[in-house]
């Protein structure tokens, strides 16, 4: 009797997969990864182990707080915690626990740690000052907050002012590491509008705060007056914030009387300006240990298209409205996707735009690689059809 009840347990042992000298569950996960996106939260990727015989599912825990979410499946290996679970404060590891019919395993080595991130906060209107009728001085005070990622400098753009103010051909773009530059190849008496970014991997914030100066003409006198903006303005203060000037040649200005009230641009202790570091680009620097898989998929399009109708809109480009996991949502394609036209006589490929050719069936495929955060994703196709 004794033997046949040994055998019965080695024989049910054998069948679980599971040691006779050791009935409880020993599988770890390896290569536990973390990367925080604004949009989705606190990522958490791993590899399963070989043998995913019997296993239900993964347990994912932080440290700190403990929290945890549970994922089902077999080869499941990503979990996502939300900004309303683990807040905006911490710096965060995960492990990852294997459960399945005979409990749990030993918690997996820790992943790396992240933390919230997001585009930094934008610096102050910068000031601009003309140095010859073809160079001008810019300026900025940066804000104290970074978004919680290193910055790797400041977007300088400088534009041609349109009549109506609105920015037009781009005569200056530029990353600088400190809080000024010289701009110089600028045209004689023309108007220019000046933005400055703050910019992390996260993404660049200027808050559209502009700036206008004009550059003198050969006798060193500018003929065109810029705008003057006031700024600030709440219900208890006289500091407007509205265009006193429009700077057409018929303007007489305006005298503003002063208040007692002090309208003051707030003072930022340079110490306490953000370290900049230039290599601080990417959202991860090495890759992780286990990268997360994406998909890729085309969307937005009409099963027929008539060449006729297009070709009367001067033969406006056909946008292939595409997208993939790796988009991001202040950055874009942080990876330039691909996309190919697979009948190049019915139609073709201007970068992510579509040339209408002929009539016919158009074939397009695309997909993006991967980089330190994710794998390459799958190729995506879009069919229709190019009617007369």
């Amino acid at each position: 009797m004794k033997l046949r009840l040994i055998s019965a347990l080695i024989l049910a042992t054998s069948v679980l997969g599971i040691s006779p000298a050791n009935a409880n569950e020993t599988r770890t996960v390896s290569g536990v990864s973390a990367f925080y996106r604004v949009d989705l939260g606190y990522m958490v990727g791993w590899t399963v182990p070989a043998n995913t015989s019997g296993i239900t599912g993964y347990t994912v825990t932080s440290t700190p707080g403990n929290f945890q979410c549970v994922v089902r499946g077999t080869v499941s290996n990503r979990c996502t915690f939300t900004n309303r679970q683990l807040g905006f404060k911490d710096s965060y590891t995960f492990t990852v626990v294997v459960n399945s019919s005979v409990g749990n395993g030993p918690a997996s080595a820790a992943s790396n740690p992240i933390r919230h991130a997001s585009i930094p906060w934008a610096p102050q209107v910068p000031l601009a000052r003309v140095v010859s009728d073809t160079a001008i001085d810019i300026a900025w005070v940066p804000d104290v907050n970074d978004g919680g990622a290193p910055l790797y400098g400041y977007r300088v753009n400088v534009w041609e002012s349109r009549p109506n103010g609105d920015p037009g051909a781009v005569a200056h773009n530029s990353v600088a590491l400190k809080p000024n530059i010289s701009v110089t190849g600028l045209k004689p008496s023309t108007l220019y509008v000046i933005n400055v970014a703050s910019c992390n991997a996260h993404g660049c914030n200027s808050a559209d705060r502009w700036t206008y100066i004009s550059t003198t003409g050969p006798s060193g006198v500018s003929t065109i007056r810029p705008p003057r903006v006031l700024s600030g303005g709440s219900a208890t203060t006289t500091c407007w914030n509205r265009t006193v000037d429009a700077g057409n040649a018929s303007s007489t200005g305006l005298t503003i009387t002063r208040n007692a009230y002090a309208c003051t641009t707030p003072f930022v202790d340079p110490a306490l300006y953000p370290k900049i570091d230039p290599t601080a680009t990417e959202l991860s620097k090495t890759p992780l240990a286990t990268r997360f898989t994406q998909n890729a998929g085309f969307m937005g399009w009409s099963r027929t298209y008539s060449l006729k109708e297009w070709s009367k809109t001067g033969g406006n480009n056909w946008f292939a409205y595409f997208s993939a996991s790796s988009k991001h949502p202040t950055l874009g394609f942080t990876i330039e996707p691909t996309i190919i036209s697979k009948s190049p006589t019915v139609c073709s490929i201007d970068g992510r735009w579509v040339r209408f050719l002929a009539p016919g069936e158009c074939l397009l495929e695309g997909s993006v690689g991967g980089n330190n955060i994710w794998l390459p994703s799958n190729v995506a196709t879009s069919r229709f059809t190019i009617v007369p």
